[in-house]
Protein backbone atom coordinates (compact mmCIF):
# COMPACT_ATOMS: atom_id res chain seq x y z
CA UNK A 1 0.00 0.00 0.00
CA UNK A 2 1.19 3.40 -0.71
CA UNK A 3 -0.09 6.24 1.16
CA UNK A 4 0.55 9.23 -1.23
CA UNK A 5 1.32 13.05 0.04
CA UNK A 6 0.07 12.91 3.67
CA UNK A 7 0.55 15.24 6.81
CA UNK A 8 2.43 12.36 8.81
CA UNK A 9 3.35 12.76 12.47
CA UNK A 10 6.94 12.42 12.86
CA UNK A 11 7.20 12.87 16.86
CA UNK A 12 7.33 16.57 17.56
CA UNK A 13 5.02 17.47 14.60
CA UNK A 14 3.55 17.06 11.08
CA UNK A 15 5.82 17.00 7.85
CA UNK A 16 4.24 16.12 4.43
CA UNK A 17 5.45 12.49 3.02
CA UNK A 18 4.70 9.38 1.65
CA UNK A 19 4.44 5.81 3.63
CA UNK A 20 4.74 2.64 1.90
CA UNK A 21 3.46 -0.38 3.90
CA UNK A 22 4.16 -4.58 3.15
CA UNK A 23 2.50 -6.73 4.79
CA UNK A 24 1.76 -5.59 7.67
CA UNK A 25 4.27 -3.13 8.34
CA UNK A 26 5.90 0.16 7.14
CA UNK A 27 8.52 -0.17 4.56
CA UNK A 28 11.46 1.74 3.21
CA UNK A 29 9.34 1.51 -0.58
CA UNK A 30 7.13 -0.93 -2.32
CA UNK A 31 5.26 -0.54 -5.85
CA UNK A 32 2.59 -3.27 -4.52
CA UNK A 33 -1.12 -2.88 -3.53
CA UNK A 34 -3.32 0.24 -3.58
CA UNK A 35 -2.86 3.98 -3.80
CA UNK A 36 -4.11 6.33 -0.82
CA UNK A 37 -4.21 9.83 -1.52
CA UNK A 38 -4.10 11.60 1.78
CA UNK A 39 -3.25 15.01 0.41
CA UNK A 40 -4.34 17.45 3.13
CA UNK A 41 -4.84 14.53 5.52
CA UNK A 42 -3.16 14.08 9.02
CA UNK A 43 -1.68 10.79 8.89
CA UNK A 44 -1.66 9.76 12.96
CA UNK A 45 -0.44 6.35 14.59
CA UNK A 46 -2.96 4.67 16.15
CA UNK A 47 -3.67 5.66 19.64
CA UNK A 48 -2.31 3.46 22.34
CA UNK A 49 -4.96 3.35 25.58
CA UNK A 50 -2.48 1.77 28.24
CA UNK A 51 -4.91 0.66 30.46
CA UNK A 52 -8.93 -0.07 29.70
CA UNK A 53 -11.69 -2.14 29.56
CA UNK A 54 -12.93 -3.07 26.01
CA UNK A 55 -15.72 -5.80 27.01
CA UNK A 56 -16.48 -3.28 30.30
CA UNK A 57 -16.62 -0.42 27.60
CA UNK A 58 -19.18 -2.51 25.68
CA UNK A 59 -20.87 -3.28 28.56
CA UNK A 60 -21.72 0.53 29.67
CA UNK A 61 -22.57 1.33 25.93
CA UNK A 62 -24.99 -2.32 26.03
CA UNK A 63 -26.64 -1.80 29.14
CA UNK A 64 -27.56 1.05 31.16
CA UNK A 65 -25.73 4.46 31.85
CA UNK A 66 -26.41 6.02 35.36
CA UNK A 67 -24.62 8.87 33.96
CA UNK A 68 -27.43 10.07 31.22
CA UNK A 69 -30.66 7.96 32.76
CA UNK A 70 -32.56 8.09 35.92
CA UNK A 71 -32.49 4.45 37.37
CA UNK A 72 -36.50 5.25 38.77
CA UNK A 73 -36.83 5.82 34.49
CA UNK A 74 -35.12 2.22 33.98
CA UNK A 75 -37.21 0.04 37.28
CA UNK A 76 -40.52 1.19 35.35
CA UNK A 77 -43.38 -1.40 35.03
CA UNK A 78 -43.02 -1.16 31.18
CA UNK A 79 -39.58 -2.99 31.50
CA UNK A 80 -39.70 -5.81 30.67
CA UNK A 81 -35.83 -6.97 30.33
CA UNK A 82 -34.66 -10.49 32.15
CA UNK A 83 -31.98 -8.83 34.21
CA UNK A 84 -30.95 -5.44 34.81
CA UNK A 85 -27.28 -4.19 34.60
CA UNK A 86 -26.82 -0.12 35.12
CA UNK A 87 -23.88 1.49 35.62
CA UNK A 88 -22.61 5.12 36.95
CA UNK A 89 -23.75 6.07 40.56
CA UNK A 90 -21.56 7.67 42.93
CA UNK A 91 -23.92 7.95 46.01
CA UNK A 92 -26.15 5.23 46.33
CA UNK A 93 -29.52 5.75 44.82
CA UNK A 94 -32.35 6.53 47.49
CA UNK A 95 -33.68 3.53 49.70
CA UNK A 96 -37.18 3.78 48.13
CA UNK A 97 -35.71 3.48 44.66
CA UNK A 98 -33.42 0.46 45.84
CA UNK A 99 -36.98 -1.12 47.68
CA UNK A 100 -38.38 -1.13 44.18
CA UNK A 101 -35.37 -2.78 42.67
CA UNK A 102 -35.43 -5.51 45.32
CA UNK A 103 -39.09 -6.19 44.58
CA UNK A 104 -38.36 -7.36 40.95
CA UNK A 105 -37.85 -11.65 40.60
CA UNK A 106 -34.82 -11.03 38.11
CA UNK A 107 -31.19 -9.89 38.84
CA UNK A 108 -30.55 -6.12 38.91
CA UNK A 109 -26.85 -5.69 39.45
CA UNK A 110 -25.84 -1.57 39.92
CA UNK A 111 -22.12 -0.82 39.56
CA UNK A 112 -20.91 2.71 40.81
CA UNK A 113 -18.42 4.39 38.12
CA UNK A 114 -15.49 3.17 39.56
CA UNK A 115 -16.57 -0.62 38.98
CA UNK A 116 -14.98 -1.61 42.67
CA UNK A 117 -18.20 -1.50 44.47
CA UNK A 118 -21.68 -2.58 43.22
CA UNK A 119 -25.47 -2.92 44.52
CA UNK A 120 -27.66 -6.27 43.70
CA UNK A 121 -31.24 -6.81 44.41
CA UNK A 122 -32.49 -9.62 47.09
CA UNK A 123 -33.23 -11.67 44.26
CA UNK A 124 -29.37 -11.97 42.90
CA UNK A 125 -28.46 -12.02 46.94
CA UNK A 126 -30.40 -14.61 47.35
CA UNK A 127 -28.75 -16.57 43.84
CA UNK A 128 -25.54 -15.74 44.56
CA UNK A 129 -25.87 -16.19 48.93
CA UNK A 130 -24.61 -12.75 49.66
CA UNK A 131 -24.64 -11.51 53.06
CA UNK A 132 -25.44 -7.68 51.84
CA UNK A 133 -26.72 -6.05 49.08
CA UNK A 134 -23.83 -3.62 49.04
CA UNK A 135 -20.37 -6.27 47.68
CA UNK A 136 -16.94 -4.61 46.90
CA UNK A 137 -14.09 -5.73 45.02
CA UNK A 138 -14.07 -9.60 44.48
CA UNK A 139 -17.58 -10.59 45.24
CA UNK A 140 -18.53 -8.33 42.19
CA UNK A 141 -16.51 -11.20 40.30
CA UNK A 142 -19.22 -13.55 41.20
CA UNK A 143 -21.95 -11.51 39.91
CA UNK A 144 -20.63 -11.27 36.45
CA UNK A 145 -20.57 -14.52 35.76
CA UNK A 146 -24.14 -14.85 35.92
CA UNK A 147 -25.47 -13.28 32.60
CA UNK A 148 -24.01 -15.64 30.02
CA UNK A 149 -21.08 -15.41 27.39
CA UNK A 150 -23.70 -13.94 24.62
CA UNK A 151 -23.77 -10.86 26.75
CA UNK A 152 -19.91 -10.47 26.92
CA UNK A 153 -19.10 -11.33 23.53
CA UNK A 154 -21.79 -8.32 22.06
CA UNK A 155 -20.13 -6.05 25.02
CA UNK A 156 -16.52 -7.37 23.36
CA UNK A 157 -17.41 -5.93 19.97
CA UNK A 158 -19.19 -2.87 20.99
CA UNK A 159 -15.76 -1.69 23.03
CA UNK A 160 -13.80 -2.40 20.26
CA UNK A 161 -15.78 -0.26 17.69
CA UNK A 162 -16.15 1.97 20.54
CA UNK A 163 -11.88 2.37 20.90
CA UNK A 164 -11.34 2.27 16.83
CA UNK A 165 -13.97 5.03 16.51
CA UNK A 166 -12.07 7.07 18.26
CA UNK A 167 -8.75 6.13 16.48
CA UNK A 168 -7.70 3.81 18.96
CA UNK A 169 -6.00 1.10 17.61
CA UNK A 170 -4.28 -0.62 20.39
CA UNK A 171 -5.74 -1.29 24.03
CA UNK A 172 -4.24 -2.62 27.02
CA UNK A 173 -7.17 -4.48 28.38
CA UNK A 174 -8.48 -6.47 31.33
CA UNK A 175 -11.09 -8.35 30.27
CA UNK A 176 -11.37 -11.69 32.16
CA UNK A 177 -14.55 -10.98 34.04
CA UNK A 178 -17.36 -13.26 33.96
CA UNK A 179 -16.80 -15.37 30.86
CA UNK A 180 -14.19 -18.30 30.51
CA UNK A 181 -10.95 -18.40 29.39
CA UNK A 182 -11.48 -20.17 26.38
CA UNK A 183 -14.06 -17.30 25.40
CA UNK A 184 -11.74 -14.75 26.40
CA UNK A 185 -9.10 -16.45 24.30
CA UNK A 186 -11.79 -16.79 21.17
CA UNK A 187 -12.77 -13.28 21.38
CA UNK A 188 -9.07 -12.03 21.68
CA UNK A 189 -8.43 -14.07 18.20
CA UNK A 190 -10.90 -12.48 16.21
CA UNK A 191 -10.34 -8.90 17.56
CA UNK A 192 -10.27 -6.44 14.80
CA UNK A 193 -7.92 -4.13 17.08
CA UNK A 194 -4.79 -4.90 18.95
CA UNK A 195 -4.98 -6.06 22.38
CA UNK A 196 -2.13 -6.33 24.96
CA UNK A 197 -4.80 -8.51 27.59
CA UNK A 198 -3.90 -8.34 31.22
CA UNK A 199 -4.82 -11.20 32.73
CA UNK A 200 -6.94 -11.10 35.67
CA UNK A 201 -6.04 -13.83 37.97
CA UNK A 202 -4.14 -15.00 41.33
CA UNK A 203 -3.62 -17.74 39.79
CA UNK A 204 -1.36 -17.18 36.52
CA UNK A 205 0.22 -20.68 36.38
CA UNK A 206 -3.17 -22.21 35.44
CA UNK A 207 -3.39 -20.17 32.49
CA UNK A 208 -1.99 -19.83 28.44
CA UNK A 209 -0.44 -17.30 27.57
CA UNK A 210 0.91 -16.06 23.86
CA UNK A 211 -0.72 -14.55 20.69
CA UNK A 212 -3.94 -14.95 19.59
CA UNK A 213 -4.85 -13.56 15.90
CA UNK A 214 -4.12 -9.40 16.69
CA UNK A 215 -3.72 -9.52 20.75
CA UNK A 216 -1.81 -10.80 23.20
CA UNK A 217 -2.20 -12.18 26.99
CA UNK A 218 1.38 -10.77 27.61
CA UNK A 219 0.87 -9.61 31.40
CA UNK A 220 -1.05 -10.51 35.05
CA UNK A 221 -3.22 -8.02 36.77
CA UNK A 222 -3.57 -7.84 40.27
CA UNK A 223 -5.48 -5.34 42.61
CA UNK A 224 -3.25 -3.77 45.53
CA UNK A 225 -6.33 -1.70 46.66
CA UNK A 226 -9.97 -0.01 45.83
CA UNK A 227 -11.02 3.27 44.44
CA UNK A 228 -10.77 6.70 45.89
CA UNK A 229 -14.55 7.77 45.49
CA UNK A 230 -15.57 4.17 47.64
CA UNK A 231 -12.92 5.13 50.26
CA UNK A 232 -10.97 1.66 49.36
CA UNK A 233 -8.05 3.16 48.21
CA UNK A 234 -5.50 1.69 50.79
CA UNK A 235 -3.86 5.28 52.18
CA UNK A 236 -0.96 6.12 54.31
CA UNK A 237 -3.12 8.20 56.40
CA UNK A 238 -7.21 7.67 57.47
CA UNK A 239 -9.75 9.15 55.75
CA UNK A 240 -10.19 12.27 57.33
CA UNK A 241 -13.36 12.14 59.88
CA UNK A 242 -12.72 8.24 60.14
CA UNK A 243 -10.17 5.65 61.31
CA UNK A 244 -10.47 4.09 58.03
CA UNK A 245 -7.43 3.41 55.72
CA UNK A 246 -9.17 2.13 52.86
CA UNK A 247 -8.60 -2.01 51.59
CA UNK A 248 -5.59 -4.12 51.24
CA UNK A 249 -6.26 -6.61 48.29
CA UNK A 250 -3.14 -7.46 47.58
CA UNK A 251 -3.64 -11.34 47.00
CA UNK A 252 -2.42 -13.15 50.16
CA UNK A 253 0.22 -15.30 47.03
CA UNK A 254 1.53 -12.00 45.82
CA UNK A 255 5.55 -13.25 46.45
CA UNK A 256 4.54 -16.78 44.52
CA UNK A 257 3.04 -14.71 41.51
CA UNK A 258 5.99 -11.93 41.34
CA UNK A 259 8.32 -15.40 41.28
CA UNK A 260 6.35 -17.05 38.68
CA UNK A 261 6.52 -13.66 36.52
CA UNK A 262 9.80 -13.23 37.24
CA UNK A 263 10.80 -16.78 35.97
CA UNK A 264 8.90 -16.98 32.87
CA UNK A 265 9.49 -12.68 31.82
CA UNK A 266 6.09 -12.02 32.11
CA UNK A 267 5.00 -8.16 33.00
CA UNK A 268 2.66 -8.33 36.16
CA UNK A 269 0.02 -4.95 35.77
CA UNK A 270 -0.91 -4.02 39.33
CA UNK A 271 -3.81 -1.68 40.08
CA UNK A 272 -2.61 0.96 42.60
CA UNK A 273 -4.30 4.18 43.96
CA UNK A 274 -3.75 4.59 47.75
CA UNK A 275 0.08 5.65 48.67
CA UNK A 276 0.27 2.91 51.52
CA UNK A 277 -0.66 0.43 48.37
CA UNK A 278 2.20 1.99 46.50
CA UNK A 279 4.58 1.36 49.35
CA UNK A 280 3.37 -2.21 50.08
CA UNK A 281 3.80 -3.06 46.47
CA UNK A 282 7.41 -1.52 45.84
CA UNK A 283 8.91 -3.43 49.49
CA UNK A 284 7.31 -6.71 47.89
CA UNK A 285 8.88 -6.02 44.82
CA UNK A 286 12.16 -5.05 46.57
CA UNK A 287 11.81 -8.42 48.91
CA UNK A 288 11.03 -10.79 46.18
CA UNK A 289 14.39 -9.39 44.01
CA UNK A 290 12.01 -8.43 41.01
CA UNK A 291 13.92 -7.96 37.63
CA UNK A 292 11.05 -7.93 34.73
CA UNK A 293 10.11 -4.57 34.41
CA UNK A 294 6.73 -4.66 35.79
CA UNK A 295 3.42 -2.06 35.51
CA UNK A 296 2.10 -0.16 38.16
CA UNK A 297 -1.45 1.52 37.30
CA UNK A 298 -2.88 4.64 38.56
CA UNK A 299 -0.57 5.87 41.56
CA UNK A 300 -2.82 8.51 42.15
CA UNK A 301 -0.98 9.19 45.84
CA UNK A 302 2.51 8.78 46.08
CA UNK A 303 4.82 8.85 49.56
CA UNK A 304 8.00 11.19 48.40
CA UNK A 305 10.21 9.07 49.47
CA UNK A 306 8.46 5.81 47.37
CA UNK A 307 8.93 8.88 44.02
CA UNK A 308 12.02 7.95 43.52
CA UNK A 309 11.72 3.90 43.44
CA UNK A 310 9.61 4.34 40.51
CA UNK A 311 12.09 5.10 37.87
CA UNK A 312 12.83 1.25 36.63
CA UNK A 313 9.06 0.63 36.56
CA UNK A 314 6.33 1.21 33.56
CA UNK A 315 3.64 3.62 35.22
CA UNK A 316 0.51 3.74 33.60
CA UNK A 317 -1.54 7.06 34.33
CA UNK A 318 -4.79 9.17 33.89
CA UNK A 319 -3.92 12.70 33.54
CA UNK A 320 -8.10 13.28 33.67
CA UNK A 321 -8.63 11.51 37.54
CA UNK A 322 -7.16 14.67 38.91
CA UNK A 323 -9.95 16.91 37.62
CA UNK A 324 -12.72 13.90 38.04
CA UNK A 325 -10.93 13.70 41.54
CA UNK A 326 -11.01 17.09 42.72
CA UNK A 327 -14.22 17.27 44.93
CA UNK A 328 -13.06 13.95 46.68
CA UNK A 329 -9.00 15.37 47.48
CA UNK A 330 -10.65 16.90 50.47
CA UNK A 331 -11.61 13.36 52.15
CA UNK A 332 -7.65 12.44 51.99
CA UNK A 333 -4.03 13.61 53.48
CA UNK A 334 -1.56 12.98 51.15
CA UNK A 335 2.23 13.77 50.43
CA UNK A 336 2.08 13.79 45.64
CA UNK A 337 -0.88 13.43 44.44
CA UNK A 338 -1.86 12.87 40.59
CA UNK A 339 2.49 13.68 40.42
CA UNK A 340 2.85 12.61 36.59
CA UNK A 341 3.85 15.83 35.32
CA UNK A 342 6.91 15.64 37.61
CA UNK A 343 7.35 11.48 36.70
CA UNK A 344 7.60 13.02 32.87
CA UNK A 345 10.48 15.42 33.79
CA UNK A 346 12.38 12.93 35.59
CA UNK A 347 12.70 10.55 32.35
CA UNK A 348 10.01 8.17 33.89
CA UNK A 349 8.51 5.40 31.94
CA UNK A 350 4.84 7.09 31.82
CA UNK A 351 1.96 6.32 29.26
CA UNK A 352 -1.48 7.55 29.24
CA UNK A 353 -4.83 5.87 29.49
CA UNK A 354 -8.43 6.26 29.88
CA UNK A 355 -9.50 3.90 32.32
CA UNK A 356 -12.63 3.17 30.01
CA UNK A 357 -15.89 2.74 30.92
CA UNK A 358 -14.63 4.68 34.23
CA UNK A 359 -14.18 7.61 31.62
CA UNK A 360 -14.79 7.88 28.08
CA UNK A 361 -12.85 6.16 25.86
CA UNK A 362 -11.77 9.32 23.45
CA UNK A 363 -8.09 10.07 23.77
CA UNK A 364 -9.37 13.37 22.83
CA UNK A 365 -10.80 14.07 26.46
CA UNK A 366 -7.54 12.64 28.21
CA UNK A 367 -4.98 14.82 25.96
CA UNK A 368 -7.25 17.80 26.85
CA UNK A 369 -6.76 17.10 30.34
CA UNK A 370 -3.29 16.51 29.99
CA UNK A 371 -2.00 19.21 28.65
CA UNK A 372 -4.26 21.73 31.38
CA UNK A 373 -2.20 19.80 33.44
CA UNK A 374 0.91 21.13 31.92
CA UNK A 375 2.05 18.64 29.21
CA UNK A 376 2.91 19.94 25.70
CA UNK A 377 0.86 18.92 22.77
CA UNK A 378 3.09 17.20 21.41
CA UNK A 379 4.44 15.24 24.95
CA UNK A 380 0.71 14.12 25.04
CA UNK A 381 0.53 12.33 21.81
CA UNK A 382 3.53 10.58 22.10
CA UNK A 383 2.61 9.20 25.78
CA UNK A 384 -0.53 8.08 23.89
CA UNK A 385 1.07 6.43 21.09
CA UNK A 386 4.89 4.91 20.94
CA UNK A 387 5.39 5.47 24.75
CA UNK A 388 2.35 2.90 25.71
CA UNK A 389 2.86 0.45 22.74
CA UNK A 390 6.54 0.09 24.25
CA UNK A 391 4.75 -0.74 27.62
CA UNK A 392 3.86 -4.03 26.18
CA UNK A 393 6.88 -4.90 23.53
CA UNK A 394 5.02 -4.15 20.94
CA UNK A 395 6.66 -2.25 17.73
CA UNK A 396 3.84 -0.02 17.02
CA UNK A 397 2.13 3.51 17.97
CA UNK A 398 4.89 4.87 15.82
CA UNK A 399 5.38 5.60 11.70
CA UNK A 400 9.00 4.58 10.95
CA UNK A 401 9.87 1.86 8.74
CA UNK A 402 9.63 -1.44 10.78
CA UNK A 403 6.74 -0.30 12.88
CA UNK A 404 3.68 -2.26 12.65
CA UNK A 405 1.07 -0.56 10.37
CA UNK A 406 -1.47 0.70 12.96
CA UNK A 407 -2.67 4.26 11.84
CA UNK A 408 -5.14 6.31 11.07
CA UNK A 409 -6.41 9.42 8.53
CA UNK A 410 -7.62 12.74 10.47
CA UNK A 411 -9.37 15.28 8.11
CA UNK A 412 -8.41 18.05 10.79
CA UNK A 413 -6.91 18.31 13.97
CA UNK A 414 -6.24 14.93 15.60
CA UNK A 415 -6.89 16.39 18.96
CA UNK A 416 -10.05 18.13 18.16
CA UNK A 417 -11.73 15.23 15.47
CA UNK A 418 -11.98 12.10 15.28
CA UNK A 419 -10.38 9.45 12.20
CA UNK A 420 -11.87 9.24 9.01
CA UNK A 421 -9.91 6.03 8.37
CA UNK A 422 -8.34 3.59 10.80
CA UNK A 423 -6.21 0.98 9.26
CA UNK A 424 -4.37 -1.60 11.75
CA UNK A 425 -2.07 -3.74 10.99
CA UNK A 426 -1.65 -2.59 6.95
CA UNK A 427 -5.37 -3.02 6.47
CA UNK A 428 -8.61 -0.26 6.38
CA UNK A 429 -10.79 -1.79 9.34
CA UNK A 430 -14.70 -1.44 8.32
CA UNK A 431 -16.00 0.14 11.93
Amino acid sequence: MIVKNGLVWNGRSFEKRTLYVEGNRFVEYTDLGPVVDATGLFVMPGFVDSHAHVMGTGLKMLTYDLERVDLEDVLSESNDKTFIVARGWEKLPANEILNRANSFDKPIFLIRKCGHIAWVNDHLKRSLNLSDNLIREGQIEQVYGEFGSELYEKAFNEGQREFLKHGVTQVHSDDFHGISFEKLKELLSLSKIRIFEKLNTNEPWLYEFGEFGLSVIGSVKLFADGSLGGKTAHMHEPYKGSNERGLDTLPDNFDEIVRFAEERNIQLSIHVIGDEALHEVLDRFDKNSARVKHRLIHLQFVRRSDFDRLKNLYLSVQPHFYFEDIPLLDTVSYEMGYPFLEMYKRGYNIAFSTDSPVSPADPKYVIENAMNMGFTKHQSLNLYTESGSRMAGIESGKIDVGYLADFCLYDGSVVEKDPTVVYVNGEEVTL
